[in-house]
């Protein structure tokens, strides 16, 4: 993945767009922190941190990114027991793998189909932002906290780099206050643009290639499936920032939303070919059951209805997550009387076969 924060980069731009009149200083900041990414070259080491409870998990980045070229990250773990992975980003792609057994992954780069700046108005209107100068690293930033307007979302606080526009420092803490993502810049050097042109992926790679996801409208998903994926009832101030993307050769449907700062996926496939996550707990709702796993600030749902598995996945409460499940539909469980008439079609079809 990229360093840390590039969505929160948007966000920062988001949040001061409307007082940018009155404080012209930080609106030149905020602007130019827009395409900071596409213009500002460097090297780095980040620090990278995640707890769920109190159990942090870190990783020490080194970061090497120039826009000519793309993004190079190698990370090695400071806890746990994993191997060290390195990351390419470049337009059109990214590659996974291990150093060590040279083997990993290749997939696409998918770019979102909205604007940064309605992006921006969807932050804006959904999170509110308080600005304060600061330091870090010796250089001059801006720090930004970021609280939603409704709860059960996180809250975010990034330090914004005042001569490159680049997001040094930046929190994420869930809802609940169990949860919190963060990383930091520890070093920080400018570079010239085009400083990694000699810099090429190694050719001896044994990379798997994940197909592109193919784009979709309902009304070809109907003639895919049978039938259309059923309106998912999504929280207020969530748009979509995809179009639906067919993949896993074709057997589940993909959409991702973004109320500006954090990133919502809904997943559709075919009730007969899922199951519940492994490693998620069961919740009884009025309408019927759903099924919840929790990895850190990310919260994932299951549950089925209208003959498809629907899955949610985003850095919201599990409480919003399941009032989304019950407006849209649940799928009552199965009854006694369910079960016994299944088990009677299964000794009959036994019986009829001996």
């Amino acid at each position: 993945m990229r360093p840390l924060a590039a969505a929160a980069l948007l966000v920062c731009l988001g949040l001061l767009v409307r007082p940018a009149a009155a404080q012209a200083p930080s609106f030149d900041l905020l602007l130019r922190a827009a395409v900071a990414h596409d213009r500002v070259a460097y090297s780095a080491e980040q620090l990278v941190a995640t707890w769920e409870g109190q159990q942090p998990h870190v990783a020490l980045a080194h970061v090497q990114h120039d826009p000519a070229v793309g993004t190079r990250l190698v990370y090695r773990p400071l806890s746990g027991g994993q191997d060290r992975q390195v990351v390419w980003h470049t337009a059109d792609r990214t590659l996974e793998y291990d150093p060590h057994t040279r083997r990993g992954r290749a997939y696409p780069a998918y770019r979102l189909q909205v604007s940064p700046a309605q992006q921006l108005a969807w932050l804006a209107r959904n999170y509110s932002v308080t600005s304060a100068p600061s330091h870090l690293l010796g250089r001059q930033t801006a720090r930004l906290r970021i609280v939603p307007r409704q709860p059960g979302r996180p809250t975010a606080t990034v330090h914004v780099d005042v001569h490159t526009g680049l997001i040094l420092r930046s929190e994420r803490t869930s809802a609940d206050g169990a949860a919190r993502q963060f990383s930091s810049f520890v070093t920080f050097t400018p570079r010239p643009v085009g400083w990694m042109r000699s810099r090429k992926v190694p050719a001896d790679l044994q990379l798997r290639s994940e197909p592109t996801p193919r784009t979709a409208t309902l009304q070809h998903l109907t003639s895919v499936f049978g039938q259309r994926p059923p309106a998912v009832q999504l929280p207020d101030g969530f748009s979509p920032v995809t179009a639906f993307l067919l993949e896993d050769r074709g057997t589940m449907v993909r959409r991702a939303y973004s109320d500006g700062l954090t990133t919502l996926v809904v997943s559709w496939r075919p009730q007969a070919a899922a199951s519940p996550p492994a490693g998620s707990r069961v919740v009884y709702r009025p309408g019927g059951p759903v099924w919840v796993r929790s990895s850190g600030l990310r919260q994932l749902v299951y549950w089925q209805y209208a003959g498809w598995a629907i899955t949610l996945v985003a850095e919201l409460s599990p409480d919003v997550l399941l009032a989304v499940a019950d407006r849209t539909g649940i799928q009552p469980a199965p009854s006694t009387l369910d079960f016994l008439l299944e088990w009677l079609r299964s000794r009959l079809a036994t019986d009829s076969d001996a």
